[in-house]
């Protein structure tokens, strides 16, 4: 799962000016966000597979202890300054990270990964929405049209061979956990400005890693030693998945613009769809058409009406 800055809607906040960047750098930046939608593609499907083997805040505890431990070994010098706003601003971060992964993980019992990617890929829209109310941006014609697409979309994703809507718990995590990772990427915006990246990536997945552990008990689930598979899952989703991809896009985006970034990152449930193809799922006609509406949603929602400002912002 992925959380790129929200660029669908005119900001009124304090902007900075990108660092300058080589046309060959430029290419090598474009080729690895590629490869990290590449990676978080792939991740619904080894989810899938891996709750499978044990149960959703283990493997989620799992998970983002590796993910935490591996930022903390890169970014260790950062984190000896780490302030108190840094701590609470991640922490409150953190809490909705954390609702996104929990909600995602468990909807993927419930659902096809191709399905969950492209419901996941709600956010878009959802951060238009609630940027309006709770950041005062409003959205650009372009982002209403994306919202709508959107929403179409996910109707006919929804919508099985005898054409009627077949909405059930699965659908309904995802949806919830687009609406979480909206939030994640609405209070990024919020606070991110006035903190260092790193630390405050540091504090939301560790606060994760704990909140999964501390759930354990309460979800009932056995605290036995994972199998093999469950580890090496884990430490793929959680040095490669988190540490790396979530690393990857705050330098990347010191040099990219927003908007370019979030266009590429709309690549992620096509690689999703993909994988899910490659495995055996299928979708109706209206699904796939569906997901095709949701896709031009998330990209035409990050397009702009108006020519584009020399600043943008970078969260």
């Amino acid at each position: 799962m992925s959380t790129p800055s929200p660029t669908t809607m005119e900001s009124t906040s304090t902007t900075l000016v990108l660092l300058p960047l080589t046309r060959q750098r430029k290419y090598l930046y474009f080729a690895l966000m590629i490869l990290a939608t590449l990676i978080w593609g792939s991740t619904f499907l080894i989810v899938q597979e891996t709750i499978k083997l044990t149960g959703v805040m283990t493997f989620l505890a799992l998970r983002f202890s590796i993910g935490a431990l591996a930022l903390i070994v890169i970014f260790h010098r950062r984190l000896r300054k780490l302030t108190r706003y840094e701590f609470f601003a991640g922490s409150l971060i953190g809490l909705f990270l954390f609702a996104g992964y929990v909600l995602q993980t468990a909807g993927l019992r419930y659902t096809t990964s191709s399905e969950a990617a492209f419901i996941t890929g709600l956010y878009v829209p959802f951060v238009t929405l609630l940027s309006l109310f709770i950041l005062r941006q409003v959205p650009t014609r372009l982002a209403v049209l994306g919202v709508v697409l959107s929403f179409v979309g996910l109707t006919l994703l929804s919508t099985n061979k005898e054409l009627a809507l077949t909405f059930g718990i699965g659908e309904l995590l995802m949806l919830g956990c687009a609406v979480a990772n909206a939030l994640h990427i609405v209070s990024v915006s919020k606070f991110a400005p006035k903190a260092d990246p790193m630390n405050l990536a540091t504090v939301q997945v560790a606060l994760t890693a704990l909140l999964s552990a501390l759930a354990i008990p309460i979800a009932g689930e056995p605290l036995v030693m994972p199998t093999l598979p469950v580890w090496l899952s884990a430490l793929f989703m959680g040095v490669m998945a988190t540490a790396f991809c979530l690393a990857l896009m705050n330098r990347v985006q010191q040099s990219v613009s927003s908007t370019q970034a979030t266009l590429i990152y709309a690549l992620e449930p096509v690689w999703a769809g993909v994988f899910g193809y490659a495995v055996g799922e299928s979708l109706t006609p209206l699904g796939w058409i569906g997901c095709a509406c949701i896709f031009l949603g998330m990209v035409i929602g990050e397009l702009r009406l108006w020519p584009r400002r020399k600043r943008e912002q970078i969260v």
